[in-house]
């Protein structure tokens, strides 16, 4: 049995940077595949049919919570959301809440976020993370796949810098436009050792929620943190895979409509504009991007 065999039935869902845009890495993916499979003169990417998932299997799916880096020598507390509990761990302690800096503060009229800010322990592997680790297939079909499981909203293409490649979507509702930045690494060891590394590296107070799948696989959902400018919000939510590929997928309270081309650094973009509010995607939304991932070949 497969990992999307298995996720089959979980949750019931309706059917920059380069950063890479939706029509230059579907070119670039055909091409590669044009390359391995010679004699072709013209082809199309396979794309994999959606997975179907229901709510009420998910919340049995998951072992255990896996214990982290730290002992826990208390009575355990295990916090529920979408059937995902808090790896446990002892919290970290916070050395204050989260202060907007003078020279880019939130718009007027938007409220100061109210979150307790803890330290950044960054993990002891360090991973380059771009677009390289995907293969042609894999990128089609997250291409395919994201825009799919995000019917209700307005999905289109993010521009990005040149430093970093990744693949981006701008995602649009009635509330504005966010983004969602999506990246690959390579790892070594289990993704339960990786896991557990980088637990404290978007710097949250509580322990993060995590999923383990049956063939090890692990999907971690970090909290929303502020950063300036205009007090941004950023939700991280990485997929330790059992193949030794780290995807993570960032979520973004801004856009395309709030950046605009850096003069003074060819092909880099720079913040414009405050963007929305709050982040275009609930949690629920956002974890379910995570199983699709997972499921992802």
């Amino acid at each position: 049995m497969n990992i999307e065999d298995e996720l089959r039935g979980a949750l019931h869902i309706a059917a920059p940077p380069p950063t890479t845009t939706l029509e230059a890495v579907v070119k670039r993916g055909r091409r590669r595949v044009f390359a391995q499979r010679a004699g072709a003169a013209l082809g199309v990417v396979a794309v994999v049919a959606g997975i179907g998932f229901s709510a009420a299997t998910l919340n049995h799916a998951a072992p255990p919570p896996q214990q982290a880096d730290e002992p826990n020598h208390g009575p355990a507390t295990v916090e529920h959301s979408l059937g995902w509990p808090r790896v446990v761990t002892p919290a970290q302690q916070p050395y204050g809440t989260w202060t907007p800096g003078s020279s880019a503060p939130p718009v007027p009229g938007r409220p100061v976020v109210d979150v307790p800010m803890c330290n950044m322990r960054m993990a002891t592997q360090e991973v380059v993370l771009s677009t390289e680790p995907f293969t042609a297939d894999f990128t089609a079909r997250l291409l395919e796949r994201v825009p799919r499981e995000l019917s209700d909203k307005k999905i289109g293409n993010a521009p990005g810098n040149s430093v970093l490649q990744a693949v981006e979507f701008d995602i649009t509702d009635a509330g504005g436009t966010g983004s969602l930045r999506v990246t690959g690494g390579r790892f070594t060891g289990t993704p339960q050792a990786y896991a557990d590394d980088a637990l404290w590296e978007t710097g949250d107070c509580e322990p993060p929620r995590r999923l383990v799948l049956s063939n090890g696989t692990i999907v971690q959902l970090h909290a929303v943190r502020p950063f300036e400018p205009f007090q941004s919000l950023v939700q991280r939510l990485s997929v330790f895979r059992n193949d030794g590929l780290l995807v993570q997928l960032e979520l973004r309270n801004f856009g395309s409509p709030d950046l605009a081309p850096d003069p003074k650094q060819q092909g880099q973009w720079r913040r414009t504009g405050a963007g929305r509010p709050t982040l275009p995607l609930s949690e629920e939304e956002f974890s379910r991007l995570g199983l699709v991932v997972a499921a992802t070949t």
